[in-house]
């Protein structure tokens, strides 16, 4: 990891790494977005849900706010360490941020008012593309050909933003749906690939005392890339059928076996290093639940809370937290103990969430209730813990 040395005259800003402010809203948002879900799910709280349902507000907001704020914080970090370019203008980064808060701020006050989705829309959208565009600039710069992924990625999220509200505003039949989904698969997608990159690198350095070399497949990796792109297209623009259950299947072996190369029982001493097998291993569930859906009654709202609350949440907070013990000059080898519970309470919220109700669906409201609880307690303590070393400066590299 580079270390800037600061001269004594030179100020830290929380705006000189992309990731230290997006990670702050990205923790705010979080809590933000589920207090006002167990609000209204939980205790009845009157909002104005007349323009749009209350689980796609829910959906697009936890997608397209909490979650694209860590994508957004994540990418702009590495950039330099993936690609040896750094852009450091300081008014780019801003004016993102600036845009993000807007947008989320005017997506949220019609919940109390009668004021319309179009101004917030509208930002929301410019905030992907000018996220989508900035990503894409240094890798073009670099000549990283490989990195055009991720930039196109960010690109079919922004244009699944944009279907998004052209459904909200009629334009498009069933456009809300096509535009969460399309992005619910993307995030997935982004997921599954940098997770096939950085853990198994993560897994062998932390476990470099027992010589412990995670394994990958080429057949694996190529036959579970063609599959997803199958099981994208087919899910969301033909209906499709058992052919889609199928499918997920199918992704749902491969995944095991990366999985399977990948484990070992060290992994459970490293709560960096579990909590990200953990968000793989409910993609998994996730894709599984599809598949048995043919065979049993299990509802579609199960294995996308598998996706969403375990496979995105646990990844998401894990990835935070790495990042952030990393680049501000802590062992990421060694966490603060208290990280582990982070990790574990949000794991379990996920378990309430998806497997109680398939045991009991008479208290679905009690599992939900429970679940979002557990998100939130997760969330404080991962606010109280990190927020801190967001707005400090890193501590210097001891000799």
């Amino acid at each position: 990891m580079k270390r800037i040395n600061r001269g004594d005259n030179q100020t830290f800003s929380v705006f000189e790494v992309a990731f230290r402010p997006f990670f702050l809203l990205a923790g705010i948002s979080s809590l933000y977005y589920m207090i006002i879900w167990t609000a209204y799910y939980s205790f009845q709280l009157n909002l104005n849900f007349q323009s749009i349902s209350p689980t796609m507000w829910h959906a697009h907001e936890m997608l397209f706010g909490y979650t694209a704020a860590v994508i957004a914080g994540f990418l702009l970090t590495v950039e330099k360490y993936w690609l040896g370019v750094e852009i450091n203008k300081k008014f780019l980064l801003v004016s993102l941020l600036t845009l993000w808060v807007l947008a989320r701020v005017f997506l949220s006050v019609p919940l109390f008012s009668g004021f319309s989705y179009i101004f917030g829309a509208v930002i929301d959208c410019l905030f992907f593309i000018v996220l989508a565009i900035r990503v894409l600039y240094p890798i073009l710069s670099a000549k990283a050909w490989d990195k055009t992924v991720l930039a196109a990625h960010l690109a079919i999220i922004a244009a699944s933003n944009v279907i998004f509200y052209l459904g909200l505003f009629g334009i498009i039949p069933n456009g809300q749906r096509l535009g969460v989904y399309a992005a619910l698969y993307v995030v997935i997608s982004i997921i599954l690939l940098m997770g096939r990159r950085m853990t198994p690198i993560f897994i062998r350095n932390a476990l470099m005392e027992f010589k412990f070399e995670p394994k990958n497949h080429r057949v694996v990796d190529i036959l579970s890339i063609l599959f997803f792109i199958l099981f994208f297209i087919l899910e969301l623009f033909f209906n499709s059928g058992k052919f889609v259950l199928i499918i997920a299947g199918i992704l749902a072996v491969l995944y095991s076996l990366r999985l399977y190369g990948w484990y070992s029982n060290k992994i459970l001493d490293k709560p960096l290093l579990w909590v990200m097998f953990a968000a793989y291993s409910w993609i998994v569930v996730g894709f599984a639940l599809i598949f048995l859906s043919q065979f049993f009654n299990i509802p579609a709202v199960l294995s996308v809370h598998s996706f969403t609350y375990g496979g995105i949440g646990l990844m998401t907070i894990g990835f935070m937290s790495r990042v952030i013990l990393g680049h501000t000059g802590r062992n990421v080898f060694d966490p603060p103990n208290i990280v582990f519970w982070i990790f574990a309470i949000l794991l379990t919220g996920a378990v309430v969430r998806v497997f109680l109700p398939l045991i009991d669906m008479s208290n679905y409201r009690v599992w939900i209730g429970a679940s979002q609880l557990l998100w939130i307690v997760s969330f404080l303590i991962f606010a109280a813990l990190f927020f801190p070393m967001l707005l400090r400066p890193a501590l210097e590299k001891k000799s």
